[in-house]
């Protein structure tokens, strides 16, 4: 069978309220921290923070050393995975209380930002926030073959998005195979109120 080719980065980024997309992710490179709890709590929100100064600062160090980042802006993603394995058309309906659940946060970092720079704008952002141990660290992701839709209203909507997309994905003879995946799209402060807009993806098999 021949392996399907890579989505290009801007299909990765759009998605459709009414149906699903499928799309297949290449191995991508993040930084990332791994937490429990609602995509409310001061843990989350530490964590995006925490994020978004290390790829400030490793964007920075790229760009005193002549490298163009212009070409991706990095979006919050966050993977989801309950305390306890559920069966698919559990998951949609358990997605509106993740006070348990797992949650792994993302910022992809660009092509050309090699492990030794990622690793120096880590060491900076630790050494900056006084900490003894980073926050932070550097992982790559295969997805492969997923589905995604875009979700557009409050966070309590979300479980019926969810929904679509598993709908959808069976629909397509497939089932999902992976942990749960958003990609943030909005500002934060508008997300606050109850605006917010978001890639749900699902890898797929």
């Amino acid at each position: 069978m021949t392996t399907p080719a890579a989505s290009s980065f801007l299909e990765l980024r759009h998605a459709s309220t009414d149906h699903a997309i499928f799309v297949v992710v290449p191995e991508r490179t993040f930084f990332a921290i791994d937490g429990i709890g609602e995509p409310g709590a001061s843990d989350f929100r530490l964590a995006t923070s925490a994020l978004r100064t290390a790829i400030d600062i490793l964007l920075r160090r790229l760009r005193q050393a002549g490298i163009d980042t212009s070409t991706r802006a990095g979006v919050v993603e966050c993977a989801w995975w309950p305390p306890r394995p559920l069966p698919p058309a559990e998951l949609p309906a358990a997605f509106g209380d993740r006070s348990r659940w797992h949650w792994r946060q993302m910022i992809e970092l660009p092509a050309r930002a090699t492990e030794a720079r990622a690793l120096a704008a880590i060491e900076e952002a630790r050494r900056g926030a006084g900490r003894d141990l980073a926050l932070v660290r550097r992982l790559s992701l295969t997805e492969g073959r997923a589905a995604q839709l875009l979700h557009v209203g409050p966070q309590s909507a979300e479980p019926v998005t969810v929904h679509k997309l598993f709908q959808a994905i069976g629909e397509a003879g497939l089932q999902p195979d992976g942990r749960l995946h958003t990609l943030s799209l909005s500002d934060p402060d508008v997300a606050l109120l109850g605006r917010r807009r978001m890639i749900l993806r699902q890898p797929v098999a």
